[in-house]
């Protein structure tokens, strides 16, 4: 599914592979599922938008509703009645979650023709002969470096005649010595003049995000980063080393076909770290980690910097995209649902990750487990969560079409509770003020969409908090995770008793200090 998700993303970019096989395979489920997908992605990007446009949104709903989901549909995906029964009763007004059974589903038909094509890609690559073929790079800094070993060859040649009349052949290893004696320049900066080089490096890493090879830069800098740590931060050097274990040692990454290192430095490093089990659980010695970077530099300097080098346009471009990023930060914090396919250069967030996650939220037992799990990581995000559950019920109360006293008493329900509470802090949720003053000021104009982008920033905040309490959560029996969050909340007052009794210790002795001086 993760892989089919990752390909679906790409599709513009690989010339819409996937989707001309499904209408070559002659299945019109295949096909309708596929274009379903695409302009469900197109109604999704309409809620990502700085600008809302309600007229836009009803518009492509009912767009998609009529064409792959109604009885009548033109291209029916096949929709079971019950599930096109809610998304009928939700349209008006349609928000960004109206279509998630449709796209649960679809994701599961998908998936057949998928592998079907994974495997008959296998067998037509299975039948092509393999030959291996040596090529030299032709880059600007090589004719540069060829360049100038063939004027001082010729200036060498003609010197040698005209003084000794000996041969030119006879002055070829001068010639070779003169060649390496070749400005640095000529050849290039390595990884580490780029690394001292932020506006290069930006490039660089702009470079390898277009290319999906941001991951080696990535591995590279955060084992960097644990080199740097002083030796007495123990708990920051684990945290970091299990931090790079979890990310770049698993099968989609360093042990995977993509990997830096080839088959037998992957089996080195196996041994050297102990084994596979012995990788998994415990932390890396820093001579593990040292190998492991070693291969990602490798790998940069022989393979991406080259190809670097040699396009003079991406340095601009880069520098461009960064600067914009960097100067609107306000702005993206408003989108950070669009940026959940870039975050820390990780795999995209599916779709079916997602929805698996708003089904969680709106589960009483799952969202009360979650709840308390993320009570223990900040203060707020506790009430990031029945924030989102608020939000979902005036939702529903929308799609009920009851009077508009009600709709309003819930809004100032809502307002009165997370963004402009009567006990302090006035903003109850983690979101940005601009944002808050933005739903004071314009309640009446944003009509449904009062609380879009407050309700967006908050599930993307949560939904970083998600794997890791799935990963909590498959540890222990469903009886116990509220016993064990009880437990770890029970360690953390403590923790936080024994500060404040240490910072009232030092203020007495603060005190007695300044009156013994008075004295």
């Amino acid at each position: 599914m993760e892989s089919m998700l990752q390909s679906l993303y790409l599709e513009n970019r690989a010339g819409y592979y996937f989707t001309h096989f499904c209408e070559k395979s002659g299945n019109k489920l295949w096909k309708n599922s596929a274009y379903f997908w695409f302009d469900l992605q197109a109604y999704h990007q309409l809620f990502y938008q700085e600008t809302l446009h309600p007229y836009k949104i009803c518009k492509q709903a009912q767009f998609l509703y009529a064409t792959y989901i109604a009885p009548s549909a033109s291209m029916d995906i096949g929709l079971h009645q019950s599930k096109k029964n809610i998304i009928y009763q939700k349209i008006d007004p349609a928000f960004e979650d109206l279509f998630d059974p449709a796209e649960e589903y679809i994701l599961t038909v998908l998936l057949e023709p998928w592998m079907k094509m994974v495997e008959a890609d296998k067998y037509t690559y299975g039948k092509v002969e393999l030959v291996e073929e040596t090529r030299q790079l032709d880059s600007v800094y090589f004719r540069k470096l060829q360049a100038l070993h063939q004027e001082s060859g010729s200036k060498k040649d003609e010197s040698t005649i005209a003084d000794t009349g000996l041969p030119p052949c006879l002055d070829s290893l001068k010639e070779d010595q003169h060649l390496h004696q070749a400005p640095k320049e000529s050849a290039g900066p390595n990884l580490s003049d780029l690394i001292h080089d932020k506006e290069k490096l930006e490039q660089f890493w702009t470079f390898l995000n277009e290319h999906s090879a941001g991951m080696d830069l990535m591995c590279w800098l955060d084992i960097e980063q644990f080199r740097k740590m002083h030796h007495k931060d123990k708990e920051k050097r684990e945290e970091k080393s299990k931090d790079i274990k979890n990310k770049y040692l698993n099968k989609k990454y360093f042990f995977g076909p993509n990997s830096p290192a080839t088959r037998e430095q992957q089996e080195q490093l196996m041994r050297s770290g102990g084994g596979w089990g012995q990788i998994l659980h415990d932390r890396l010695s820093p001579a593990v980690l040292l190998e492991i970077q070693q291969c990602v530099q490798k790998r940069l300097e022989k393979q991406w910097l080259p190809l670097f080098l040699e396009d003079e346009h991406h340095g601009t471009e880069g520098q461009e995209k960064i600067k914009d990023i960097t100067e609107d930060l306000p702005r993206q914090k408003q989108k950070t649902t669009r940026m959940w396919k870039h975050v820390d250069n990780k795999c995209v967030s599916s779709s079916s990750e997602i929805i698996a996650f708003r089904k969680a939220l709106l589960n009483p037992v799952t969202a009360n487990q979650f709840q308390r799990f993320v009570s223990l990581k900040g203060d707020l995000l506790e009430n990031g969560v029945l924030f989102w559950q608020e939000v979902q019920k005036y939702k529903d109360l929308c799609h009920s079409h009851c009077d508009d006293a009600t709709v309003q008493k819930k809004i100032t329900a809502i307002i009165d509770c997370f963004i402009n509470s009567a006990v302090p802090p006035a903003l109850q949720i983690d979101i940005p003020t601009e944002q808050a003053k933005k739903i004071l000021e314009h309640r009446k104009e944003l009509g449904p969409y009062i609380f879009r982008e407050a309700q967006m920033t908050i599930f993307a905040l949560l939904f970083k908090f998600w794997p890791k309490f799935c990963k909590f959560r498959s540890n222990l029996a469903g009886d116990k995770i509220l016993l064990a969050l009880e437990k770890k909340k029970e360690k953390k007052m403590q923790k936080k008793e024994e500060k404040n009794w240490f910072r009232l210790e030092l203020c007495s002795a603060d005190i007695s200090k300044t009156g013994a001086e008075l004295i």
